[in-house]
């Protein structure tokens, strides 16, 4: 017996993206950087080259996920299969951390969202006003009254991040903390990961409605027989070469948002919210804020999947026709044959019953030629005879 060789490998996928130790007061500020075409070793390079130069310890592996610590900060590099994620945390300060300019411009790829969090035991109604002012704030108590977790959801000029202000219990231990932080951080990146098939199902709409229509159309003429089969045919590959080019653009991307929109809910879900007085919860905002976007990406998805088998049901009926016109032409052909049959077989009898007269004409006319000799040669010996 030997080790498989991916048995390393899937082991460690169990523990490839840990929980920390961690507890407040603290700060970090997470975002979420599309890769936009750049190399995955660019960004692993790139990436360790920031955690260098915040005099953070460097990651025994090469590439791939890592968590750095030193007394005062903390990195968490997490790559993904469309995005990286990186997490900086202030260990020592409620102040929110960020990115230089400097440090900005080294890392690779298209920033698409950040948020900051504020790990904290305290009185909620003054941090509330100072951290969102006048804002409708959604909260909630979270992992069974071990904390409470406020925010807007609202990107602040400043930072160009939303903000989350997490009230931490007596009663939280570290990993818990750790835990609650990382949730946080990923319903964040994956509400905006999922958001990112909105623009493209509203762009590919009007387009699936105007194939919808154009659709109806040539079933229309199919039914009424108003246009010729190779025409239909051609119309509907066009058609279905367009529904193809729609799919080939939208397919992958609506999966996705599909994809981030169940990982989004899934992670509200672990929070295990409990609604506090006067405040709607996290989920009941992204249900009321983010399910008309769902839907609209899943009608899209739905509809050209559904514009798909229309056409190719309506190729069949198209098809059928043909097959059926074929049919009536063969039966006709079939027909023609039949009679052309019966005008020979006629002709053949006709043609026999003459050739019958004739060779009996012909009998008839060398029997009297034959008689007619013999009786001429008994005449002639006759006479000779009597003379």
């Amino acid at each position: 017996m030997y080790d498989h060789s991916l048995r390393d490998q899937i082991v460690a996928e169990v523990h490839a993206r840990p929980f920390h130790k961690l507890s407040g007061p603290l700060a970090l500020c997470h975002q979420a950087i599309l890769y936009e075409g750049v190399a995955e070793e660019a960004v692993n390079r790139s990436v360790r080259q920031l955690a260098s130069l915040k005099g953070l310890p460097l990651p025994q592996n090469s590439e791939g996920f890592f968590f750095t610590r030193n007394d005062r900060w903390a990195l968490r590099f997490e790559p993904h299969g469309e995005f990286y994620s990186l997490t900086l945390y202030a260990l020592v300060t409620t102040e929110p951390p960020a990115f230089t300019d400097e440090e900005r411009e080294q890392l690779p790829g298209a920033y698409l969202c950040g948020v900051e969090v504020i790990c904290q035991p305290d009185d909620p109604e003054p941090l509330l006003e100072q951290h969102f002012n006048d804002h409708q704030v959604s909260g909630s108590s979270v992992m069974g009254a071990a904390g409470q977790v406020f925010t807007d959801f609202r990107e602040r000029s400043d930072s160009r991040m939303s903000r989350v202000l997490v009230l931490q219990q007596p009663k939280m231990i570290d990993y818990r903390c750790g835990r609650l932080l990382q949730r946080i951080c990923e319903i964040d990146t994956y509400r905006h990961m999922a958001l990112l098939g909105l623009p493209l199902s509203n762009e590919v709409m009007p387009e699936v409605t105007a194939l919808d229509q154009a659709l109806a159309e040539t079933v229309a003429s199919i039914a009424e027989a108003r246009r010729e089969p190779a025409e239909l045919i051609h119309q509907l590959m066009q058609q279905a070469a367009r529904v193809e080019d729609l799919s080939a653009r939208s397919a992958n991307r609506l999966a996705a948002s599909e994809a981030y929109f169940a990982l989004m809910y899934s992670r509200i879900e672990e929070l295990r919210e409990e609604r506090l007085e006067g405040i709607q919860t996290i989920e009941q905002f992204m249900d009321r804020r983010l399910d008309p976007a769902r839907r609209t990406c899943k009608a899209t998805g739905e509809r050209i999947e559904r514009l798909s088998k229309r056409i190719a049901r309506s190729t069949d009926l198209v098809r059928s026709q043909v097959d059926l016109s074929i049919e009536g032409q063969n039966k006709d052909l079939l027909e023609g044959l039949n009679k052309r049959a019966r005008r020979q077989i006629r002709m053949q009898a006709k043609l026999e019953s003459f050739t019958v007269i004739v060779v009996t004409y012909y009998a008839f006319d060398l029997i009297d030629r034959t008689l007619r000799n013999i009786l001429g040669d008994t005449e002639l010996e006759r006479q000779l005879s009597l003379g």
